[in-house]
């Protein structure tokens, strides 16, 4: 934080000096780009309200649901990072709100908790490698996020009714 604007921090409230700090970039006159840059602002901005007398918001009044935009940003991710554990916290701190606000909101936009949806995804991706590649089946599981193979089957035949040697064996070209 440049030495010019110490005297802005106030010392007794450790919210605004926090979401002050944390949001000043290195050199000062920008926002840093950390994954808690978006909670600190909000935390920054409820304090500020509530310091001028207003109210903050009640999130779990809030029955919005994710633009279009924000909620393609959100698969984007989620399809570019499903080879490894996506967390609520972390698609929270992609959209800029708390993790349950973020829970609730995608709730109702989806109609499936963020880590079905995940799952679903990983098992459609999953379709289609097992119907276009020789790809081994733990390696699918593994390259998908599933913590194991038998995990990953168990998943996939909730979903499908059949395991996934089964559904690839539908696939196979015969030989003739």
């Amino acid at each position: 934080m440049p030495s010019d604007y110490p005297h802005l921090l106030p010392r007794e409230d450790a919210v605004l000096r926090d979401g002050m700090v944390r949001l000043a970039s290195t050199t000062g006159c920008g926002v840093a780009n950390d994954r808690g840059s978006g909670i600190a602002a909000r935390a920054l901005v409820l304090r500020l309200i509530e310091l001028l007398g207003g109210y903050a918001p009640d999130w779990h009044e809030d029955s919005s649901v994710f633009p279009p935009p924000a909620i393609n940003r959100i698969v984007e991710y989620i399809d570019s990072h499903m080879h490894r554990h996506i967390g609520l916290v972390e698609i929270a701190s992609l959209v800029g709100l708390s993790p349950s606000h973020c829970a609730r909101k995608f709730r109702r936009t989806e109609g499936l908790s963020l880590e079905r949806f995940v799952n679903r995804r990983r098992l459609m991706k999953a379709l289609e490698l097992l119907r276009n590649s020789s790809t081994p089946l733990s390696l699918v599981a593994l390259d998908l996020g599933f913590c194991s193979q038998s995990h990953f089957t168990r998943l996939f035949s909730s979903q499908t009714g059949m395991t996934p040697a089964k559904y690839r064996k539908q696939f196979k070209p015969i030989a003739g």
